[in-house]
């Protein structure tokens, strides 16, 4: 988010629409670093290192793609879209349905609020709070794998030797 922030605070309303702002590094970088969450995304929704790096090498792909000469935003666009359902699709292949619908719905609320702008102004700005509440989801499907689980157990085993520690 560094780079979304310093795009939309410093650049993207101080930069003529169309190619000037589609251009921008900053831009860029924030379309680039989409694709690194969504790597990273990838792992926390199976654990499982070798659909990580075949995300990775896709997303990586896609960064590279951002600092290419031309801009071709559909393809930008469907790029992230490719990469936001590689990330979610093994919670349905592990039928985690209600994580899933939640996904789903956040995705279809916030696509919604960038393509109509159905409040004006104010519409980009709640697509990013509608982004936001999807990490809370990621990280609690995540922390059911079972590759998780041995690392639960030692920060379980830290909070207890903390509290322990603290309390005495």
């Amino acid at each position: 988010t560094p780079f979304s922030m310093l795009y939309h605070w410093q650049y993207a309303h101080r930069l003529p629409s169309g190619l000037p702002r589609t251009n921008h590094w900053s831009r860029r970088m924030d379309q680039a670093m989409i694709h690194f969450c969504c790597a990273m995304m990838s792992f926390a929704s199976t654990g499982n290192s070798k659909y990580f790096l075949a995300n990775t090498l896709f997303n990586m792909d896609c960064f590279y793609r951002q600092f290419l000469q031309e801009v071709v935003p559909k393809r930008n666009q469907r790029r992230i879209g490719m990469s936001i359902f590689f990330y979610s699709l093994p919670l349905l292949l592990r039928r985690d349905f209600l994580s899933y619908f939640q996904l789903f719905v956040l995705f279809a609320l916030s696509g919604w609020l960038f393509a109509k702008y159905p409040i004006g102004g104010w519409s980009h700005a709640v697509f990013h709070l509608v982004l936001d509440l999807i990490p809370p989801i990621m990280f609690a499907t995540a922390l059911n794998l079972s590759s998780s689980q041995s690392q639960l157990e030692v920060a379980a085993h830290c909070a207890i030797l903390a509290d322990t520690n603290l309390g005495s």
